[in-house]
């Protein structure tokens, strides 16, 4: 469908300028009157939001926005549906003020499957991979219940909350992998450029070498003749890697590992029982029952375990058992997450218990991360500091004896 980019006046008297879709100039204009918009300026844009999405997809074949991208778009959405905003009009609003080529292309679709009568959640399924299916039951809730804009509103914030989890863990992390990639490069460019001159001093004089010089020399000696070697090793495990954990018994050992670390295994935990209460507490308070609401929570959650957890907790909430009797049995969630579900089990609040539970775990999570980055700092500091005595040693022992002999 052609697109048409306008500029008109609104009701106020003010210039506005937008893009519309229709079949010709004319429906386009006779559109814009509906809205009260009066074009000063038409003209058919060469490409639509469709068009040019579809250049990108010709490469990446996916309807896939990222985190940030969907967290915005709803809380847009969640501040034009509260307003009072025709749902048409909203989506295509949003598609205007996008920013991403992908999430431009899916509104146009959602905005026209609803204008042609199908309901808001039954149109965003058709683009899985743009919203979750989480995303489409709480949509799908609130349009059952009459409450599209507070369940717009929770959603927003739930998404909100995931990104900033996100964030706080990619932050942490920043550090110390910029840190531990420059500290390499420098021994890199040491082993490699700097090694090999002082060798060929070292071997003129006919020096005999002590041993760390020896190890020196050998390992730079191995990093220049075969980084190809040691990069295909590194490419081939990669790949062995990523095979074995697509296998189910792969991957069950890895995800149990990862349960298991030291200091780095209590985060995941907290990280992964943050998004299970937040992901329950939304679903609980936008009408979901407990058991669909299990059931989707556990198709996030990326460990094989939990999943297994959330399965067999679904069964016995299935057979008329308490949900936090059925987490505290697995002993792989922390307890104090059983113990207040069970809270929200006797009082008849457990949307809120859990809510109050997701932001107890969120700050846990945020002090384990600042704890363990600010343990990490010196570890790395004293690792490369060793590293770079070593080569210095073994540089300064052959010095010292050179030294001798010229005075000699």
């Amino acid at each position: 469908m052609p697109v048409y980019e306008y500029l008109a006046i609104n009701g106020s008297g003010r210039e506005v300028k937008g893009r519309v879709d229709a079949e010709n100039e004319r429906v386009a204009r006779q559109r814009l009157r509906k809205e009260q918009l009066f074009p000063t300026s038409l003209k058919e844009t060469s490409s639509s939001p469709e068009d040019r999405t579809q250049n990108v997809m010709k490469y990446l074949k996916s309807d896939r926005v990222g985190l940030k991208e969907l967290t915005l778009m709803t809380r847009q959405f969640a501040t034009l549906v509260t307003a009072g905003l025709p749902l048409v009009s909203a989506l295509q609003a949003l598609g205007e003020q996008s920013d991403s080529q992908v999430m431009q292309r899916v509104l146009v679709l959602v905005r026209e499957q609803v204008q042609e009568g199908e309901s808001l959640a039954k149109s965003l399924q058709a683009h899985p991979k743009t919203f979750p299916r989480l995303y489409i039951n709480l949509v799908a809730a609130g349009e059952a219940s009459g409450t599209l804009d507070e369940v717009l509103e929770k959603l927003a914030e739930y998404l909100e909350g995931q990104l900033a989890l996100r964030g706080k863990v990619f932050s942490a992390l920043t550090y110390p992998v910029v840190m531990l990639v420059v500290c390499g490069l420098v021994i890199l460019g040491l082993m490699i450029g700097v090694i090999p001159r002082i060798v060929e001093i070292f071997v003129k004089q006919g020096l005999a070498l002590p041993l760390p010089t020896q190890i020196v020399i050998a390992s730079s000696d191995f990093l220049i003749g075969y980084w190809w070697l040691l990069l295909l090793v590194g490419i081939a495990l990669a790949v062995a890697a990523a095979r074995y954990y697509a296998l189910p018994h792969g991957r069950a050992v890895v995800d149990r590992l990862l349960l298991k670390l030291p200091l780095v295994g209590s985060v995941y935990i907290k990280v992964i029982t943050a998004r299970i209460a937040s992901t329950l507490s939304a679903l609980l308070g936008s009408g979901v029952e407990l058991l669909k609401a299990l059931e989707i929570t556990k198709n996030i959650i990326g460990n094989v375990h939990i999943v297994n957890l959330l399965d067999e907790a679904r069964e016995g909430v299935r057979e008329g058992k308490n949900l936090s009797r059925e987490i505290m049995r697995h002993n792989l969630l922390p307890t104090m997450l059983s113990r207040m579900i069970a809270i929200g089990e006797k009082s008849g609040d457990l949307e809120n218990m859990l809510e109050k539970a997701a932001k107890t775990y969120d700050n846990e999570v945020s002090s384990t991360l600042d704890g363990l980055t600010s343990l990490l700092e010196p570890l790395l500091m004293v690792t490369v500091g060793m590293i770079v005595l070593l080569i210095v040693v073994s540089v300064l022992l052959p010095m010292t004896e050179l030294i001798n002999v010229v005075s000699i």
